[in-house]
């Protein structure tokens, strides 16, 4: 009877231990990538807040005391017992190799991006090089891989990969007849006879970035640094991303392959920097040339190569992408750098620039005002942002669409790009109907008359008044 009491009191001791050591606990939620739960009150702005002891669950959640050290174990206990991660994000792969759930689309060749988005997002692409072209500028697209896709081997066996083409084969393929100019970082890892990603990590090593970096500045006319003679230290210091997911208490010790490289470039603004920051300027470097880059994470271990390789580089992060900034900087090159797993986000977002004028010969267009033709329009910065949607019946594989606009008494066109704004549109799900384009300060939405759409050879008008 005592032996039974005495494990009762040690057990309920136990459960107290969160308790009694709220607000104790090792912050997880930099390596969750969110923002910890703040203590929630229960009056706010003089009304009572019914979801109080929703909001206290999240906050006590977070601040419990012990609370990585049990995620880790509960983590522990399912891979031993089950095989499986307690993490529905991550999945468990051989060898101790770990890949982010978001991939596997990707990897089974699950098309989420249809015929129409994949042209699309070429159509877009063409769209911004062409602009960079008109400003002086190269403009260099490419895709950083999806672990899974440059390393097959390490996924569980449990997944098959559908015939067909994956988003990223299929855009690649797509993307000549548009002229952009693609590299391959596919091909390029694929070549390579080492692992260049990291194991517990959802990026490339530093020696992968590299590959990378040389790869894109190859794809350029003026010639760049290429590190030719690089060394690199080994340190097993690195906080990877999937490992930190699902054992939050673990200490930072992967492997990763640090560059020995004196950078002599300095950070507009200070000498510290975050490579995660929105935007970062950097000038001084050796290099030749003003670099405008649109990256990811997966940056985080590239910018430094290329701020030594040109002379003055800015590197953004935010979507949509600053396509104005490339006059500002005076940009000679333009890097468009996105994962495989988010090529959707080409589709979802128009780049922010002015719509391109187009010279249109226009002998008859069908009308289609009882359509479900759908257009909104908002302020954004010197723009009139006008976007919408077309009715599926009236698109074929291909489609443009211009904005129809009152000037002086004579119609002008502006090509829009084909995104489908889906957060604009409060939409959960994205669509390959969309269009939307930033038209100049001086247009006024009375002036916007309607859209014009061109597909399978012909022409189809909707004027904005019967657009709901």
């Amino acid at each position: 009877m005592k032996k039974k009491l005495a494990f009762i009191v040690i057990y309920l001791l136990v459960c107290l231990v969160p308790l009694v050591t709220v607000g104790l606990s090792k912050d997880t939620s930099a390596s969750e990538k969110r923002e910890s739960a703040e203590f929630p009150k229960a009056v706010s702005d003089g009304k009572l807040n019914t979801s109080f002891f929703t909001q206290f669950d999240a906050w006590f959640s977070d601040h419990m005391g012990g609370r990585s050290f049990l995620v880790s174990a509960e983590t522990k206990m399912k891979e031993k017992i089950f095989g499986e991660s307690a993490e529905s994000s991550v999945i468990l792969g051989k060898d101790g190799w770990l890949f982010y759930e978001k991939t596997v689309d990707d990897y089974c060749h699950v098309r989420t991006m249809t015929d129409r988005n994949v042209e699309n997002a070429a159509r877009t692409l063409q769209m911004m090089s062409d602009y960079c072209a008109a400003q002086g500028a190269e403009f260099v697209f490419t895709v950083a891989p999806n672990k899974n896709t440059l390393y097959p081997e390490y996924m569980p066996d449990r997944y098959d990969k559908a015939d067909g083409m994956s988003n990223l084969e299929a855009l690649a393929a797509a993307l000549p007849r548009y002229g952009v100019t693609y590299v391959n970082l596919v091909t390029a890892f694929s070549g390579e006879d080492k692992v260049l990603y990291q194991p517990r990590d959802s990026h490339w090593t530093y020696e992968g970035g590299m590959l990378a970096y040389r790869r894109i500045v190859d794809a350029l006319t003026k010639e760049h640094d290429h590190f030719a003679d690089v060394t690199y230290t080994v340190k097993n210091d690195w906080d990877a991303d999937l490992a930190n997911m699902i054992y939050p208490d673990a200490p930072d010790e992967d492997e990763q392959t640090y560059p020995n490289i004196d950078y002599t470039f300095t950070v507009k603004g200070g000498s510290t920097v975050f490579d995660e920051a929105l935007v970062i300027e950097t000038l001084g470097g050796p290099g030749t040339g003003n670099l405008l880059m649109f990256r990811d994470s997966f940056g985080n271990t590239t910018w430094r190569y290329f701020a030594q390789g040109f002379s003055k580089a800015e590197f953004q992060r935010a979507v949509p992408y600053r396509m104005n900034s490339v006059q500002r900087l005076g940009a000679d090159a333009v890097v468009l750098e996105i994962v495989e797993r988010n090529l959707i986000n080409l589709v979802e977002k128009a780049p922010l620039m002015e719509a391109p004028k187009a010279e249109l010969d226009i002998l008859d267009a069908v009308d289609m005002k009882d359509a479900a033709n759908h257009m909104e329009n908002e302020s954004v910065s010197s723009f009139l942002h006008v976007y919408g949607w077309i009715d599926e019946k009236w698109l074929g594989d291909r489609y443009r669409v211009y904005m129809v606009v009152n000037e002086n008494g004579t119609n002008a066109f502006y090509e829009a790009f084909p995104s489908f704004e889906r957060e604009l549109f409060g939409k959960e799900e994205s669509g390959d109907n969309g269009f939307s384009a930033y038209l100049p300060e001086s247009v006024t939405v009375e002036a916007v008359k309607g859209i014009l759409v061109e597909t399978n050879g012909r022409y189809y008008y909707a004027p904005s008044e019967t657009m709901k």
